[in-house]
């Protein structure tokens, strides 16, 4: 986005961090995140209303992908969540002024003369 991202916020899963009670070994996203000079900021425990944009994500990923369909390989439950970042990314929405993630990121690449690929 031509900028450094400074901070990542996350929940308190294994996926994302590690407890220093159960182990003094970093994760894989803590190592990489000190590799580049990232703050991790963790949300308080049992408090996903903290993370609130990620627990919608989630919750629509759901309803639209996940509930509707039975997955045979990792492959196709790839080319479907592909399909579904291309959908949810043409839809307006209300919070972007009724314009769609596309046309956003265009707008904003077209204002600081960044040139990304489709």
């Amino acid at each position: 986005m031509g900028f450094p991202i400074k901070t990542i916020q996350v929940d308190n899963g294994p996926e994302f961090v590690n407890d220093d009670d159960k182990t003094g070994k970093d994760s894989a996203l803590e190592k990489a995140a000190k590799q580049l000079e990232m703050e991790l900021r963790r949300i308080r425990p049992y408090s996903p209303w903290q993370n609130g944009k990620v627990e919608r994500s989630h919750h629509e990923d759901g309803k639209t992908l996940y509930k509707q369909k039975v997955f045979t390989s990792e492959e196709e439950l790839l080319v479907q969540v592909a399909k579904g970042e291309r959908r949810y990314n043409k839809t307006a929405k209300a919070c972007l002024g009724f314009k769609n993630s596309n046309q956003v990121i265009s707008e904003y690449c077209s204002k600081c003369s960044i040139c990304l690929d489709d």
